[in-house]
């Protein structure tokens, strides 16, 4: 995983608006962060990560305020995931934004630090964003911002309220949980090793206020080509890791799938691979391999879960690619580490 990753600048907008109302100059912010200046007025503009977390612990510090993140998500706009929040809000039901998300989420934050995760199953559905990076620190307002936001645009697209039974912050408590609380209307457990809005399937086929096909379709090629101008081709591999990623569980991990999921004919995407020297069986098994070991560290996933979530058919193929990867199996791994799963 990369260390290098970046943030769009809507996103950090956000975050000096909220730092505003706080009372916070500009001036200070950038100071406590250890920045000169930054480019967030440029829509497409990107941060560092490194510089976007030493903002958001600066914000901590200077509003004196735990729960900043939320402050930071009462006025989330679509603007604040660039493009991608527009092509969110005309999808034509919450389960469709959720499964488009994914396909142009760096748009907003780059691979390389963290990843967004969605499960379900007959009754719940699970949204969660994990920190992978061993390079970058965990950042709890950060983290906060984020599952804080994501909530606030779903009520926000829905048009209603979004009843959620479960929100779970990896991090400690603060010293006073009841603004979490009051924000999310649910319970909130900290330290539960995981971020994470925990929901009822059926709120998947709530229909979004402004759904429209036809303006969908125009603002997923606008995202398209957003991708395509913030990151160049010689980042064909990482663009297809990241669309392979919500295939795999679906076991649609294929060249088809892959191909309709970045905009792209078969043989266009055949011939791009080709012209990077890339092998679209080598991509996938590098995403495998990357999603493996972030799958394994959470301990409420067995290693079948893990294989199933990679597109495996069986347990027992699985282990013998993670074997051939690191030279030990999956329970191995976790044991050398500590993990126990549940």
């Amino acid at each position: 995983m990369q260390a290098n990753s970046s943030v769009g600048a809507g996103y950090v907008a956000g975050l000096m608006e909220a730092v505003a109302r706080a009372g916070v100059s500009r001036e200070a912010l950038l100071r406590q962060a250890g920045l000169e200046a930054l480019d967030e007025a440029v829509p497409q503009a990107r941060l560092p990560m490194a510089d976007v977390i030493a903002l958001f612990e600066a914000a901590s510090v200077l509003t004196r305020r735990d729960d900043i993140g939320l402050e930071f998500a009462r006025r989330v706009r679509p603007g604040t995931f660039n493009v991608l929040g527009y092509a969110l809000m005309t999808c034509r039901t919450l389960g469709e934004a959720i499964e488009v998300a994914p396909h142009f989420r760096r748009l907003v934050f780059d691979i390389g630090y963290s990843e967004m995760r969605f499960v379900q199953d007959e009754q719940d559905a699970r949204l969660g964003w994990h920190v992978v990076s061993a390079a970058l620190p965990y950042c709890r307002s950060l983290a906060e911002s984020l599952i804080a936001s994501w909530y606030h645009f779903g009520r926000w697209m829905a048009g209603v309220e979004l009843p959620l039974k479960e929100v779970l912050f990896r991090h400690a408590a603060p010293d006073d949980v009841r603004p979490y609380e009051a924000f999310f209307e649910c319970p909130v457990h900290f330290g539960a090793g995981e971020n994470a809005l925990v929901f009822s399937r059926a709120l998947l086929v709530m229909p979004l206020v402004q759904a429209d096909e036809t303006l969908h379709l125009a603002m997923r090629e606008q995202a398209r080509a957003a991708m395509d101008k913030a990151f160049s081709q010689t980042d064909l591999a990482h663009r297809l890791q990241q669309a392979l990623i919500p295939l795999m569980p679906k076991c649609e991990a294929t060249l088809e799938h892959a191909a309709s999921a970045l905009g792209l004919s078969p043989r266009t995407l055949q011939r791009r691979l080709g012209a990077s020297s890339l092998g679209f069986q080598g991509v996938l098994d590098a995403a495998r391999k990357d999603m493996a070991l972030i799958y394994l560290r959470d301990p409420v996933l067995s290693v079948l879960d893990v294989s199933l979530l990679l597109g495996y058919a069986e347990q027992s193929s699985f282990t013998r690619a993670f074997r051939g990867w690191f030279a030990c199996s999956p329970s191995a791994w976790r044991r050398a580490r500590g993990i126990v799963a549940g």
